[in-house]
């Protein structure tokens, strides 16, 4: 499996499939010339319907990330990092102001960047990132 998906996430499956292509390509993992899955494959692989890797494919080759080539699939163009990270940034904003809504503190969300970045370790008995916290 490419990667996961979190069904109990705010983020549409359309969108997680969008951002973690990306990534993949931005880290290398994934490089221009590569063909992805198909979308049949891919929606197998994630349990999620057809349609879903569809829009996310069909989005992706709006933006110049992916190319379709008939009767091959999907072929990887490129990734611009620096619209990938302004719109992670701007996700990540979104988050925050959703968590402040909602009664999150700002030592909470601290403590749990720190988990995020390595810097933090609560130990094994943690099932879930911030549920300790």
């Amino acid at each position: 499996m490419w990667f996961k998906i979190d069904f109990t996430s705010h983020v549409p499956v359309y969108k997680q499939i969008k951002e973690k292509l990306k990534l993949l390509i931005l880290t290398g993992e994934l490089k221009p010339g590569d063909f992805v899955p198909s979308i049949r494959t891919l929606a197998d692989d994630l349990k999620v319907n057809v349609n879903t890797v569809a829009r996310a494919y069909r989005e992706l080759v709006m933006e110049g990330v992916l190319e379709p080539v008939r009767g091959e699939g999907y072929l990887v163009r490129h990734v611009n990092g620096e619209d990938f990270m302004r719109s992670s940034i701007e996700n990540f904003v979104d988050t925050v102001e959703r968590c402040k809504e909602v009664g999150v503190t700002f030592e909470r969300l601290m403590l749990l960047l720190e988990q995020v970045y390595g810097r933090r370790d609560d130990g094994p008995e943690r099932e879930k990132l911030g549920e300790k916290l």
